[in-house]
């Protein structure tokens, strides 16, 4: 994926970019862009040391953002699934008269954990550096 945007900021190899939304965002609720019509603002890695005012050109590789997705959404969705099934397994074994209910605490509760052992098992550094944008080149 590979947007125009502008530099608004610098600061330690990173870059503050807005990207104007196109026609084809409008009506499309996939991020800020399409619901609010309003430019975004996203920060980069700047390996090409562009300036403020610069126009540039940032990308995020699909497979990167496919990635990224299945780490922070499907897995704890999964876990939250699991969840709700090993409650219902756990309320008949122990008689636990409330099932439905139940089911859903340790459905969230198992989503929770996934969510903490995520945040913790991924280096903030290492994640940082695989997941973000970067800019790619300026334009004259």
């Amino acid at each position: 994926m590979r947007e125009k945007a502008v530099v608004v900021a610098t600061k330690s190899g990173f870059a503050q970019l807005q990207i104007e939304p196109k026609d084809s965002c409008e009506g499309c609720k996939a991020c800020a862009a399409g619901k609010s019509g309003k430019a975004i603002k996203i920060w980069a890695k700047n390996y090409v040391n562009a300036k403020v005012g610069q126009t540039v050109e940032v990308e995020l590789r699909d497979s990167t953002f496919l990635s990224a997705t299945i780490i922070i959404y499907a897995i704890p969705l999964l876990a939250f699934f699991i969840g709700i099934g090993l409650g219902y397994k756990v309320s008949w074994i122990f008689k636990i008269a409330i099932i439905e209910p139940f089911a859903v605490v340790v459905g969230v509760a198992l989503m929770a954990i996934t969510f903490l052992v995520i945040h913790f098992l991924t280096e903030r550094k290492k994640f940082g550096d695989t997941y973000s944008p970067y800019i790619t080149q300026i334009y004259e």
